[in-house]
């Protein structure tokens, strides 16, 4: 796995055949063949372990956020969610950029996004921070996708900045811009 990620971060997804991981792996073709019909198998795989690890963080972020605030377990779901886009950063970021899956065929569960987990994870969130008084509920259904779009958002970033940093920079300025928008006071030039 830690082979295919490598290759398919070097050469795009497209671009990767299933010899070259079989050779960076130091196994052979059939071997791989053994544990995956093809290479969209592979990747469908792949991305299902990376979420498996964001949510199990996004878990026990959770976890120890009981006894403190609201506030204090949102920035660590954005730190733990943008530690885990920066360790896998250059295959995340040619998921966004446009190299994708084929669709997701019906009654197939190995391919699509595998979001579901995460998405969940920010309903969570949002429900408590609503609850709390923390968040206004007046657009709260909004707030899960909008959360995951902004931090889906820092490889969309990292492509078009000319000196990209470390996706934990992002943190400040993703959390002021999710609870407090982008829009100067109304009246104010």
């Amino acid at each position: 796995m830690e082979a295919a990620e490598e290759m398919f971060a070097e050469q795009g997804v497209l671009g990767t055949r299933i010899e070259d991981i079989s050779k960076r792996a130091g196994v052979a073709v059939g071997t791989l063949y053994n544990y995956f019909e093809d290479r969209e198998q592979l990747v469908a795989a792949l991305m299902s372990r990376r979420r498996a690890r964001l949510v199990k963080a996004l878990d026990e972020v959770s976890e120890s956020a009981r006894g403190r605030t609201w506030h204090e377990e949102f920035e660590d779901f954005l730190r733990a969610t943008l530690t885990h886009l920066e360790r896998h950063r250059r295959f995340f970021s040619i998921l966004v950029q446009g190299e994708l899956l084929p669709p997701r065929r019906a009654g197939d569960e190995t391919h699509g996004s595998g979001l579901d987990d995460v998405y969940a994870r920010m309903e969570r969130l949002v429900r408590r921070g609503v609850a709390e008084g923390v968040l206004k509920s007046t657009f709260a259904p909004l707030y899960p996708s909008l959360l995951l779009g902004m931090l889906r958002s820092a490889l969309v970033h990292d492509r078009y900045t000319d000196m990209p940093g470390p996706f934990l920079a992002l943190l400040e300025p993703y959390r002021d811009f999710f609870l407090t928008g982008a829009g100067a006071p109304r009246g104010n030039p």
